[in-house]
């Protein structure tokens, strides 16, 4: 249901009863009640007992406070990152994934690409190695993914410049410049809260 919620297979607003979910998912409704109430309690869906699933949408409120978040962490990452001699395995995983971003690009693969888009952005909080902002990124794992994937198919040209504004944020970071890293972090990130407002 999380995978279908997440690829957009489920749309938000669409109704789903527990009768259907037992149909489409072939299982009982014991299992399918306890996902329910997982996908609501991280709040990607909203189920009332005995009726069935309401996939949700974010407002635009919740759009541009989850941006802004995004913003205040993750530029803050990687100005303190740039102060850091990058370890060379970590150097190494990301040449790797930005490589596989450019082969999601060249195939116009935006599924791919926003799973390779989330873990970079995910591995940058993780290598900054702050307990409390990598909870906060995992539990914004769903939302994060979903959103980047929306930005995608609104915007089709903007996988091209996400994989370009990631190669050189890590361009930047690499070199020790924290500056110009947490600028284009912030530019990055305000584009994508701008296509998904309009």
């Amino acid at each position: 249901l999380r995978r279908l919620i997440l690829n957009g297979e489920l749309q938000p607003g669409e109704f789903l009863t527990e009768r259907m979910l037992v149909e489409l998912l072939g299982m009982s409704r014991t299992p399918i009640r306890a996902a329910l109430e997982r996908l609501d309690a991280e709040g990607l869906a909203k189920y009332t007992p005995n009726k069935g699933l309401i996939v949700s949408e974010m407002s635009l409120t919740q759009v541009a406070e989850f941006f802004d978040f995004r913003v205040a962490i993750e530029s803050y990452i990687v100005r303190r990152l740039a102060e850091r001699t990058f370890p060379a395995a970590d150097a190494d995983w990301f040449r790797a994934n930005l490589e596989d971003q450019r082969a999601c690009v060249e195939a116009n693969d935006f599924a791919r690409f926003t799973e390779a888009d989330a873990a970079f952005h995910r591995r940058l909080a993780a290598v900054y190695d702050n307990g409390e902002i990598t909870k906060t990124m995992d539990r914004l794992q769903d939302k994060l993914y979903r959103t980047a994937l929306r930005v995608l198919r609104k915007d089709v040209s903007r996988i091209r410049t996400s994989y370009e504004d990631h190669a050189r944020i890590f361009e930047l970071v690499a070199s020790g410049d924290g500056a110009g890293a947490a600028r284009l972090m912030e530019e990055h990130l305000e584009f994508g809260k701008r296509i998904l407002m309009m």
